[in-house]
């Protein structure tokens, strides 16, 4: 894969965070992987020894408890890095990630991504400032669960997936290959509650859904009702 430049990565993500040598580096250091709809990219609980980066579609990030019960904590897309806690910390994998559609990605061994973290300052400190914006991400969500209301959190993961996440089709809508569910696990609501939301969303035109599959339609108006951190 050749090192695309910077534009055309989202600047929020690793990739995109990376100047130009560095992304080379990274990118001339993996080998290309391709998921469909459904595979596992990585499994919570095994031991870490590749990270991905993510070069289209998305990916849910999902953790289960001791019940077997499963919950979508995140959703990763282009340019983002996948598995590195793993290799950071020597631990095992915090989660279990799926595709949700197609998705493209190259794969980094474990050996050759530290090596780079630790040979590049630009890498490593790179490397630092993503993992510590997860974490960021991660609180301010959490805070959010007990400060705001359902149709504030729901606008806002809507509004975060369309802005950076996925792309526009040819009709100019964004199409998010996720359940209702998700988006509830996502928001930290209810099923029931977001599927209630969603209903008073389609009547106003910001969103349709159909199976597995939700549409922005209105963005300016997701960003009207949504929390801002």
């Amino acid at each position: 894969m050749t090192a695309a430049g910077r534009d055309q990565w989202p600047d929020g993500s690793f990739i995109g965070r990376l100047p130009a040598a560095e992304r080379i580096q990274i990118l001339a250091a993996s080998t290309p992987a391709r998921f469909e709809d459904g595979q596992i990219l990585l499994v919570q609980g095994d031991v870490g020894d590749f990270v991905y980066v993510l070069t289209t579609g998305l990916v849910k990030v999902i953790v289960a408890a001791e019940s077997g019960t499963e919950t979508t904590i995140a959703i990763r897309s282009r340019g983002d890095l996948m598995g590195e806690l793993a290799l950071l910390d020597d631990g095992r994998r915090t989660a279990t990630a799926r595709a949700a559609g197609p998705v493209t990605a190259q794969r980094v061994g474990g050996a050759a991504f530290m090596a780079m973290t630790s040979e590049s300052d630009v890498i490593g400190r790179t490397v630092r400032r993503y993992v510590m914006g997860k974490l960021r991400a991660a609180t301010e969500r959490r805070a959010a669960e007990r400060v705001w209301d359902a149709r504030e959190r729901l606008a806002q993961v809507l509004y975060e997936l369309g802005e950076m996440h996925a792309e526009a089709g040819p009709d100019g809508l964004i199409r998010i290959p996720l359940t209702q569910g998700d988006l509830g696990e996502l928001a930290g609501v209810a099923v029931s509650t977001a599927e209630r939301v969603l209903k008073d969303f389609r009547k106003r035109g910001a969103v349709s859904t159909r199976y597995r599959e939700i549409t922005i339609k209105n963005m300016a108006y997701l960003d009207s009702v949504r929390y801002s951190v």
